[in-house]
């Protein structure tokens, strides 16, 4: 019985020992808890009644070879809304639009479908950017009032030269869903931005930083109430181009007052392929697309031709053509530069007529005096001793007929007009197909690009290079710089007698022939006018050149092209001569808008087809 009574005894010892042991434990747990890590779950707590607001990092530089900014950032305000967390009281959003929309001068609807959005992502999201400095004052005010609503300061894209290059630089806009779905996973968010064209697109990925953004401690009703911490940014990689900031100057603003307002200037640098000035016409502003008015920018894209027709533009490239038909019967023995033609302003074959560009007949011309003139019929006569299959091949040499790779989307490859492509559409090719293709006429279509890359192919004596137009790209997050270096696509051989001929034509072309509009006192050029038929109404005009101070290598080659120009030596010429002379940093003190030349008719027998003017 005894022993009995002293079991229960030591089994209640035994539990108040356990007692005092789990008391313990609990009071160490709260000491640790309230005092030696209470700065931690302070921490931890804040941390769950917070929000990250990003701010976007510095777009990447670009600069000109000089190093001219030519894209880059500035201060801006925007507005942001951050949603309540789940369960807490959300705000009237349908109301919140409302007054936003009145401050804003927005359209509601638009506000509240982004209010909702936030509230469905859980995140913070730009209601409104670039704000002006009234907006952002007034806004200032109304933000006390509704929970939420929040000012930041953040770098925004800007283009302080407007409309420069702006086919080349491209411009920033919002994701659609489809860009979303594939970036989401890379760090972008729903409301960044991104390039939409030229290099702003083909660069995203260098020229877009690492956000930055603030930690802060949000009260209940979304209210901010302190920053916590902040984690800069880290900028994009900067961008340096071959272009020259006076030479694209001297391209986009001939484009502007030349005849039509439409066209495209391509300037390369004949020793690498560097592109010095890509230009398009009609431009645009890059910064109308940075508006804060969502309704703006509508209007602005609608508005906006987008179209590169420097690059994915396609012509028949009229007499610039014309040189190709004396590399290939020079260079293969065909003709010689003394066999002479007669031009009567015509020609018969079979039962057809075709016309010169010179009604009045050239009389006897030769190769210096026949390119020089530009005249159509020594150039038949010439083109069908070479015949159709040797001036493919030599056309083909000189990259015609294939996109010539600049790295920029919507280069198109034009149309190698020829024999081979007749043969594999299973059509015969005839002799007055050669006629046409010996005029750059027929189906024969090129772009602006393309023939800047023969006339420098010209100008070097055959070095086909890949136009390029980035020098190189410097990172700030530690990778290493990347150059771009030339690459030479082909070489055309030609011998050294033919070379001469070809160039010595071409600075009689200038000098003395239908490009005189090209001459640069102290200057070397050579050049070749085309004026190329448009079924779709006037003329298109062509100028290419190349330039070189006296005993000196080509330094710059340019292709120029205005579209409904008439002829290529009134308005397409006195393009290139500005844009040579901005090459070599001389002053064009006779840039004058290129008037519009009628473009002269040609008369026609009866029942004879209206060639093209060409030249």
């Amino acid at each position: 019985m005894m022993r009995e009574g002293g079991d229960r005894l030591a089994r209640l010892e035994a539990l108040w020992v356990l007692a005092y042991l789990v008391g313990a434990m609990l009071g160490l747990r709260l000491v640790q808890l309230q005092i030696l890590q209470r700065e931690e779950y302070r921490q931890l707590a804040e941390l769950n009644a917070t929000k990250v607001i990003y701010q976007t990092a510095p777009r990447g530089r670009i600069y000109d070879r000089r190093g001219t900014p030519v894209a880059a950032n500035q201060e801006a305000f925007s507005l942001i809304y951050i949603p309540p967390k789940k369960g807490q009281s959300s705000p009237d959003l349908d109301f919140l639009a409302g007054q936003l929309a009145r401050e804003l001068g927005r359209d509601r609807g638009e506000l509240l479908e982004t209010l909702q959005q936030a509230v469905k992502e859980e995140a913070a999201l730009r209601l409104a950017e670039n704000l002006p400095r009234a907006a952002m004052f007034r806004l200032s005010e109304l933000k006390t009032i509704y929970p939420g609503v929040e000012l930041i300061v953040e770098a925004r894209r800007h283009y302080p030269f407007g409309r420069f290059a702006s086919h080349l630089l491209g411009y920033m806009g919002k994701m659609d869903p489809r860009s979303w779905r594939v970036l989401k996973n890379k760090g972008y968010r729903v409301d960044s931005r991104i390039g939409r064209i030229g290099l702003e697109y083909a660069l995203e990925a260098d020229l877009r930083g690492r956000d930055g953004g603030l930690r802060m401690l949000v009260d209940a009703q979304g209210r901010l109430r302190k920053k916590l911490e902040s984690f800069p940014g880290i900028p994009g990689g900067s961008v340096h181009l071959t272009i020259d900031e006076a030479v694209q100057k001297a391209a986009d603003e001939g484009l502007r007052r030349s005849p039509s307002g439409r066209g495209a200037a391509v300037a390369i640098d004949p020793r690498s392929g560097a592109i010095l000035a890509l230009s398009a016409a009609p431009d645009f502003d890059p910064n109308a697309f940075l508006s804060s008015d969502p309704s703006v920018v509508r209007e602005v894209v609608s508005s906006i031709d987008e179209f590169n027709r420097a690059i994915a533009g396609t012509y028949a490239p009229g007499s610039t053509f014309k040189p190709i038909i004396g590399a290939a019967g020079l260079n293969e023995g065909r003709f010689s530069t003394e066999d002479a033609v007669f031009c009567p302003g015509y020609m018969e074959l079979g039962k057809n007529i075709f016309l010169c560009w010179e009604h009045k007949g050239h009389k006897r011309m030769t190769w210096f005096p026949g390119l020089t003139h530009s005249c159509d019929v020594y150039f038949y006569r010439m083109g069908l001793r070479a015949g159709g299959p040797l001036i493919e091949k030599y056309a083909r040499m000189f990259g015609l007929g294939a996109k010539t790779g600049v790295a920029l989307k919507g280069e198109r490859s034009g149309n190698l007009f020829g024999p081979t492509a007749r043969q594999r559409a299973g059509r015969s090719w005839y002799d007055g197909d050669t006629v046409n293709l010996s005029i750059g006429q027929g189906e024969m279509l090129v772009t602006p690009i393309q023939m800047a890359v023969f006339a420098a192919a010209v100008a070097n004596r055959g070095t086909v290079w890949r136009p390029y137009y980035i020098d190189r790209i410097e990172y700030s997050d530690g990778r290493p710089e990347v150059r771009q270096n030339p690459e030479k696509l082909s070489h055309v051989v030609l011998k050294d007698e033919v070379w001469s001929d070809l160039r010595d034509a071409l600075r009689l072309v200038v000098s003395s022939g239908t490009g005189v509009a090209a001459r640069i006192p102290g200057l070397d050029v050579g050049g070749k006018t085309g004026t190329a038929q448009n079924p779709a109404g006037p003329d298109h005009a062509w100028f290419i050149a190349f330039a070189a101070r006296p005993g000196e290598a080509p330094a710059v080659a340019v292709a120029v092209l205005v579209e409904h120009g008439g002829h290529g030596s009134s308005a397409a010429a006195p393009i290139a001569r500005a844009v040579m002379m901005a090459a070599y940093g001389m002053e064009d003190k006779s840039a004058t808008a290129p008037k519009s030349a009628a473009v002269r008719p040609v008369p026609v027998r009866p029942g004879a087809p209206m060639p093209p003017r060409t030249h």
